[in-house]
């Protein structure tokens, strides 16, 4: 397994910045270098597109800042394609922002409680096992290959999700489809074609799930779909139509940036060998190597702010209204301001008694992950279920196939496996 990116980088922030935005191959295959490189020569890379003026910010304070300030609007980031029914609407709290949006986030956060997401653990322990017996099974007594995203990285996080909001598990794979074809439509300078097919993808899974909902709200089940549509607090309900713009969301972001977390943190593991002992000799690090995993190679490294109106950076410096703001998370995630050696991959970074600043993995701020518990516990049972049954996990790729997207995550993984 290599990384072949290359060892000459451009000393012009401005070409450096566009080969991460146009996806150049090595900016795909080890954006950190190039993180590493525009951090140090323009922190705020200044960018003009058709769309206005963007700064790419790559320091973490920069974008906590981004994520967290009330003069930064997210809504203005959405596609402005609109959808094929001429609406330009947003249909889902991801792209809302101020009390709209604070007031769809409490009604599903008292229907996604913690409570609801802890009961989850002995079932998703189970999903664990059943899955690693497959594997088991499929490879025999002596070991042997598999590609591990469509044997187990997409298929515990999907059954995770769908187990959740009460989707049938007949119906997971036609929803993998539509989610992935909905989800072009966050990438950068996606075209217009594009953005329809992905509109179009959307419009069946919120007719799929609106039908979810009319069979949950006659015959309700302990699902999050039946929580949602009976949720309330001080009077406020959700309307049928946010009910599905919700469960799409987070059906979507549930098992898409599950399964990349997953596979990324195979691949880490398996590239720092040092790293996967420790683990296998001290199980008790799982939580703070989970948190680790995910600062390493967490899946969304791009996400976007629009400057509302005028203020001020953390370090006095003016920041005028009207700009747009990449904030680079898969780079704050890796800055040494903040994260002492931070190329390196400690599993027993966060197990300090005084651990180091928060990873920006779920975000920050009024959008901050919603699943974010359900998220560490899938993960945690993950790489202890894979770490338990096989004793050797060995990356056959020599070039890892990493998506030409604004989140990291694998095409496939083939791997060979040693029963333990």
């Amino acid at each position: 397994m290599t990384r072949a990116t290359s060892t000459a980088l451009s000393s012009n922030p401005t070409k450096l910045a566009m080969e991460i935005v146009f996806k150049a191959p090595n900016a795909v295959t080890d954006p950190y270098p190039y993180y590493r490189r525009l951090r140090e020569l323009a922190p705020r890379c200044r960018l003009t597109f058709d769309q206005g003026v963007a700064l790419m910010l790559t320091s973490y304070d920069d974008c906590h800042f981004a994520l967290t300030s009330p003069h930064m609007t997210h809504g203005e980031q959405r596609p402005r394609l609109g959808d094929h029914r001429g609406q330009g609407k947003p249909r889902t709290m991801m792209y809302m922002d101020g009390e709209p949006h604070a007031r769809q986030r409490g009604l599903v956060a008292k229907a996604l409680t913690p409570r609801r997401v802890g009961a989850l653990k002995d079932s998703v322990a189970a999903l664990v096992d059943e899955l690693l017996d497959g594997l088991e099974k499929r490879i025999g007594p002596g070991g042997g290959e598999v590609e591990l995203v469509d044997a187990f990285t997409f298929r515990l996080p999907v059954a995770v999700i769908g187990r959740l909001v009460g989707v049938p598990d007949t119906d997971w794979e036609m929803l993998r489809t539509l989610t992935r074809r909905a989800s072009a439509s966050l990438e950068m300078l996606a075209p217009p074609d594009v953005l329809r097919a992905s509109d179009e993808a959307l419009q069946e899974m919120e007719d799929y799930f609106g039908d979810l909902l009319r069979k949950r709200q006659a015959e309700p089940r302990d699902d999050l779909m039946s929580a949602l549509a009976h949720v309330e607090e001080n009077g406020e309900r959700l309307a049928a139509s946010e009910i599905t713009a919700v469960t799409v969301l987070l059906f979507g972001a549930g098992f898409q940036t599950a399964t990349d977390a997953i596979g990324n943190g195979v691949t880490a593991l398996a590239a720092n060998p040092d790293q996967e002992r420790r683990l296998r000799e001290h199980p008790e690090l799982l939580k703070s190597a989970t948190e680790e995993l995910l600062r390493y190679e967490n899946p969304p490294h791009l996400l976007g702010r629009y400057v509302h109106d005028d203020t001020v950076w953390p370090d006095g410096t003016e920041l005028k209204a009207g700009q747009h703001l990449l904030i680079m998370l898969g780079a704050a995630n890796r800055d040494p301001a903040r994260f002492d050696d931070p190329e390196r991959l400690d599993l027993g970074r966060f197990a300090v008694p005084e651990p180091p600043a928060q990873t920006l993995s779920f975000a920050w701020g009024p959008h901050h992950c919603l699943g974010i518990h359900l998220a560490r516990m899938e993960l945690q049972l993950a790489y202890q279920g894979l770490l338990s049954r096989f004793s050797k996990i060995e990356v056959l790729d020599e070039e890892l196939k990493w998506r030409e997207s604004n989140f990291r995550g694998l095409h496939e993984l083939n791997v060979r496996l040693t029963p333990a």
